[in-house]
């Protein structure tokens, strides 16, 4: 069997980062945009967080951080289980606020952003945030949790969007490339810190 490469502490002077989007909720299941509405795990995501929650238990996790939406926080708390740390709930890592547009039919959207020839760059949802408010919220949340966790293996449960948005930071993508980052539901990506630069190591995981 090959040995979980993330199963011990990241060596000296890296920071490892491991992002998991939420599971399953019917909005995901029905192609809507859930932007800040508070659904909650269907039964098909209740089965994916504990999948995710098997998989990542023998990872070496030493904090957890996680949106306060419901979704984000019960695939949290599922991981959480298996690990000697508790849940912290941060509303800074909600899911972009698309505004009028949530729980907008997915194919009625990307119909809407033909027609009008909209990039996510220029996206600007009526009573929301554009993505570049949600790369500044993202930048923000994530200069505090890894100045807390220098040299630390840290999981942070978020949202499709907004998982995107922190990776795009770190890797230096703009926010139209990164709007083509694929991100399942319970899925796992994990980026390390070597001597000031960002890696990739793993994305898009589910085993």
């Amino acid at each position: 069997m090959t040995e979980n490469p993330f199963g011990r502490a990241p060596a000296d002077g890296v920071t490892r980062l491991i992002f998991v989007r939420h599971a399953q909720t019917d909005a995901n299941a029905n192609h809507y945009l859930q932007g800040q509405s508070d659904g909650v795990l269907n039964e098909t995501g209740i089965a994916q967080a504990a999948r995710i929650a098997a998989v990542l238990k023998d990872f070496f996790i030493e904090k957890i951080y996680s949106s306060d939406l419901k979704r984000a926080l019960a695939t949290a708390q599922a991981i959480a289980k298996n690990h000697p740390t508790e849940v912290q709930p941060d509303s800074r890592l909600q899911e972009w606020n698309c505004g009028d547009w949530d729980l907008m039919e997915t194919a009625v959207f990307l119909q809407m952003v033909r027609d009008q020839g909209i990039t996510p760059a220029t996206f600007a949802p009526p009573n929301g945030e554009t993505f570049h408010d949600v790369r500044r919220r993202a930048e923000a949340v994530l200069t505090e949790i890894i100045s807390q966790s220098e040299g630390k293996s840290v999981l942070v449960v978020s949202h499709g969007d907004f998982i995107r948005s922190m990776i795009s930071i770190l890797m230096g993508i703009d926010i139209n490339t990164s709007a083509n980052i694929l991100l399942d539901n319970a899925s796992y990506s994990v980026l390390e810190n070597h001597q000031g630069s960002w890696k990739i190591l793993t994305i898009n995981r589910i085993s």
